[in-house]
């Protein structure tokens, strides 16, 4: 890549998207795109296809003692991005033994849309140490061994997404992945450099904040082309909590250590539950200088204009006295409502009507004055300001949470 900024014409409206995943963007980029797929059949001709088409030539049939190799080649791994159990005919997962029908020995990994669920065969399985037919869910620990694109490539691709969403009318966003830490904000700014018209927040897994140095929210982190709190440089955001999968009596931990290193939260929130654990530990250790030592020493040294709201990720399902919880925490909810139009089939079908009219509220959070920012989470959907504004105004789950179109478009734009 070139040492040439990526310049954009300036628009007159500027948007922001306040919860996307630049490096799972790239990522998808990479892959198979399974996302137009019907059935679970129609995932496995599209991989299978792929399996044929890439490996063929430069992938003969190897033993099962060839496998550790494959760990550290990433161009002899297949990987899939995009089908949704929930759409397709025979609403469940692909397994492990019908990949394994198409993929043979060639270890492949296909993931969820949202990129917390993946399938893989079972070449990689072994690979991974995993089960075999075993379905991930938010096994982050075990996909870290699958192999990833060298940074230049992950460079490059972060890049393209940028230009992107500038092409978009985007010009801020924030980065929500909870694997973040200093490596990924030092190649996030590197990619930076290349689209100083995109500015970029990061924020920070909960368990990873010891990877920033000491480095406090707020500040910037640069990459090699960095100025200082210019191009080429990434923001510190808040610190990421993501309950692991079942367990959310995990979420006060995490809050409590993001306390300590002088940190506001932003919690992925998608269940009824998980709101209610989520407004405990928010409600236990609050966002104000505690009264003993020595977390109160931390929050003496932050500076009054860089205290920010916690943040509530998503809020997909919320009963109404748990959204007069939020307005009293005086938190802010960062929701995406795409996901309402894009998963209706699914909502109506897994979920009551009383369910459903608590479906991803919008209009009764700003009546109770909460601070509201539509998003993306992209790659899950696309960055694109028009498809949410579109669907906040006209949703058909859940009306009575409609918002009208200028309050929709002010919930995207830089400036509120």
């Amino acid at each position: 890549m070139g040492s040439t900024a990526v310049c954009t014409t300036a628009m007159a409206t500027a948007y922001r998207d306040d919860h996307l995943h630049l490096l799972a963007c790239a990522a998808a980029r990479r892959s198979v795109d399974v996302q137009a797929a019907a059935s679970v059949g129609e995932v496995l001709d599209i991989v299978g296809h792929a399996a044929r088409s890439s490996f063929a030539t430069t992938m003969p049939s190897r033993r099962q003692d060839s496998l550790a190799r494959d760990k550290r080649d990433s161009r002899r791994w297949l990987r899939a991005w995009g089908y949704d159990d929930a759409l397709l005919a025979e609403r469940r997962h692909p397994t492990a033994a019908e990949l394994d029908g198409v993929t043979h020995d060639v270890p492949t990994v296909v993931h969820h849309v949202t990129g917390h669920v993946a399938v893989v065969n079972t070449a990689a399985g072994q690979s991974l140490g995993l089960t075999s037919g075993m379905v991930l869910v938010e096994r982050q620990d075990l996909l870290a061994g699958v192999p990833r694109a060298d940074r230049s490539a992950t460079v490059a691709g972060v890049t393209e997404v940028l230009v992107d969403l500038a092409a978009a009318g985007i010009t801020v966003c924030t980065d929500a992945t909870h694997t973040n830490d200093l490596e990924a904000l030092e190649l996030l700014a590197d990619a930076a450099a290349a689209v100083p018209s995109v500015s970029i927040t990061a924020m920070v897994g909960a368990d990873r904040l010891a990877s920033l140095g000491g480095r406090e929210f707020g500040t910037t982190v640069g990459g090699a082309a960095a100025t200082e709190g210019g191009p080429g440089s990434v923001r510190i955001g808040h610190a990421k909590v993501m309950p692991p999968h079942d367990d959310d009596s995990a979420i006060a931990a995490q809050v409590a250590a993001a306390r300590a290193h002088g940190f506001p939260v932003a919690i992925h929130v998608m269940d009824i539950d998980t709101l209610d654990a989520t407004l405990d530990a928010l409600e236990a250790h609050p966002q104000t200088a505690p009264a003993t030592q020595p977390d109160r020493a931390v929050f003496d040294r932050i500076e009054p204009d860089r205290i920010e709201p916690d943040r509530i990720e998503h809020c997909a399902l919320a009963l109404p006295e748990q959204l007069d919880r939020i307005a009293r925490l005086g938190v802010k909810v960062v929701t995406q409502p795409s996901f309402v139009t894009r998963r209706a089939q699914k909502y109506r079908e897994q979920l009551t009507p009383t369910e459903q009219a608590w479906l991803w509220p919008l209009a009764s959070l700003l009546r109770r004055g909460i601070r509201v920012t539509l998003s993306s989470d992209a790659p899950t959907v696309p960055s694109d300001p028009a498809e949410w504004i579109e669907a906040a105004v006209g949703r058909d789950l859940a009306p009575a949470e409609r918002i009208d179109l200028e309050t929709a478009r002010q919930l995207c734009l830089t400036e509120r």
